[in-house]
């Protein structure tokens, strides 16, 4: 119980005083400090003891006193116990961060006993000194803690091995039917192992090679070697292939022509890879053999057809080339002779035949020269170009200044993106005839508006974009045909079906593509989106 003499009243009322009176350190050096601090490590005289430093009541004193020794019990019995089990248990990991908590909660359990000891032996440097070593072992522990925690995360949790031992047992369970699947599928496939030990010179073969070679059940596997049945020149390679993986260690993947017992060829795909002992040497090679007969007589099969299509379509070129050349050739004469008639000397008649005949030829010839750009774009490889678009589009909307200002339109330009790589001859062709169209086809009942943008789309690509307010085209129409050659859909005298199949036979040409947005009589957007 708390002392209660007179006595120690008075002492009391001394100490209570000494309490509130703070320390004195004026003029004293801190060398001072310490050399006084360690040599009255245990001296007590000048602090009171705790029941004197304060107003403790029986209850509050007592309640704090067995707190603290109740904690100093439980942090003296957990290391004891963890030192047992470390004893038992020599394999256990982590030895130093063990023992960095063994002393870490012993310090800490010694530092609750002199606090409950301080309320008769006031020893509050020695507490100060014990304090100072819990937190140096603290920080080393964290630091340990900190270092090894990567390892302690990563190590597998009993649970994790409950579930393993249960997986380990259903796989147990599976396996026999998962080797009769695999044997199944190897059977199906036509793949068959192999394994050649170079040092007791036996190979082994799986039971696919009796289907692949159409061997007979009883035939030897174990005396096959690995060129066994392999066809010249094939055998060759097959050989020297053989002798580099075991000087090189190199894997290989061959395909060879093996002959079967009943003298059938078949095409086979031949793979190996070395294994080494511990000394990098190879002792054995093992891979698989595999029927790729079907899928390579497929495969020569379209190789050839290849070869035919690509011999057709240079032959199929050469001749478009010469009917061309010799039609316009046939057409322009037909032209040259036509200016060379004297209309004055025919009568009416033939006059007027005459000149339908001339129609006929001129058309014929446009006709031909239409044809033969389309062809040249086709064709011909253009290196493409970074294009400033705002200078290029001032260029082309310069040509039509004219008709622009006759009929008030409206030209609004907004490049979100500023330049393009694309071929500058082709874009400038495409923006004259979108721009031309937008004329061409304005709303007589509108102020023609014509809006020149570009952006990037959801799939990152160059957006250039020419929206008008003109008569627009009916898609559920026209939709199909409406890059067509000489495909017209408005009655204007102007209109000849050329622009828009140029326009997409270049945008194509370079990969990209074109897409419209129309109804009558709310005007057409067309979209060139770039194959940067």
């Amino acid at each position: 119980m708390k002392p209660d003499s007179t006595q120690h009243v008075a002492d009391q009322f001394a100490n209570i005083a000494l309490c509130k009176i703070p320390p004195l350190n004026a003029g004293v050096t801190l060398s001072d400090q310490i050399s006084v601090f360690f040599s009255r490590l245990l001296d007590t005289d000048d602090f009171p003891a705790r029941w004197f430093c304060g107003n403790w009541s029986d209850f509050h004193g007592w309640l704090y006193i067995i707190s603290d020794l109740g904690i100093w019990a439980a942090y003296f019995a957990i290391p004891v116990l963890l030192l047992i089990v470390f004893r038992k248990r020599r394999d256990l990991p982590f030895h130093r961060v063990f023992m960095l908590f063994v002393a870490f909660i012993l310090l800490c359990g010694l530092t609750h006993l002199i606090d409950a000891s301080m309320f008769w032996w006031p020893a509050y440097r020695l507490s100060a000194l014990v304090r100072l070593f819990t937190a140096i072992v603290s920080i080393f522990t964290v630091f340990a803690l900190y270092r090894t925690l990567p390892l302690i995360v990563s190590l597998r949790t009993v649970r994790d091995l409950e579930c393993e031992i249960e997986k380990r047992k259903i796989v147990e369970e599976k396996l026999a039917a998962s080797e009769f699947l695999l044997s199944e599928a190897g059977r199906i496939s036509e793949v068959g192992g192999w394994e050649n030990d170079l040092t007791t010179k036996v190979s082994t073969w799986s039971k696919t090679i009796y289907e692949i070679l159409e061997l007979p059940k009883e035939y030897p596997l174990n005396q096959l070697s690995l060129y066994s049945h392999i066809q010249e020149p094939y055998k060759k390679i097959a050989e020297e292939t053989v002798s580099q993986a075991i000087e090189t260690g190199r894997e290989w993947d061959e395909e060879l022509v093996a002959t079967t017992l009943t003298g059938k060829s078949v095409w086979v795909r031949f793979t190996g890879r070395p294994l080494f002992d511990e000394n990098g040497k190879v002792t054995k090679l093992r891979g698989i053999f595999m029927n790729i007969d079907r899928y390579k007589t497929a495969e020569l099969a379209l190789h050839k057809s290849l070869e035919l299509t690509t011999r057709n379509n240079v032959q199929l070129k050469n001749f478009t080339h010469i009917l061309s050349h010799n039609i316009r050739n046939h057409a322009t004469n037909m032209v040259l002779l036509s200016m060379l008639v004297d209309k004055e000397k025919l009568d009416e008649e033939n006059a007027v035949l005459f000149e339908k005949m001339n129609e006929v030829s001129n058309g014929l010839n446009s006709t031909l020269e239409d044809l033969s750009r389309a062809i040249k774009i086709k064709e011909s490889v253009i290196e493409p170009e970074i294009i400033d678009l705002k200078e290029l589009t001032e260029k082309v909307l310069h040509i039509f200044d004219t008709d622009l200002n006759i009929n008030n339109a409206d030209v609004k330009i907004r490049f979100d993106v500023v330049t393009v790589l694309f071929p500058r001859v082709y874009l400038e062709s495409i923006l004259t005839n979108l721009i031309s169209n937008a004329i061409k086809y304005r709303n007589p009942a509108n102020t023609p508006r014509i809006e020149l943008t570009s952006y990037k789309d959801h799939d990152e690509k160059t957006v250039l974009e020419c929206r008008d307010n003109g008569l627009g085209i009916d898609m559920a129409l026209h939709g199909k045909k409406l890059f067509g050659l000489y495909k017209t859909f408005h009655s204007s005298k102007d209109a000849h079906g050329v622009g828009l199949f140029l326009v997409k036979t270049q945008v194509e040409s370079q990969g990209g593509k074109i897409e419209v947005e129309s109804a009558p009589g709310k005007g057409s957007a067309f979209k060139i989106i770039f194959n940067e």
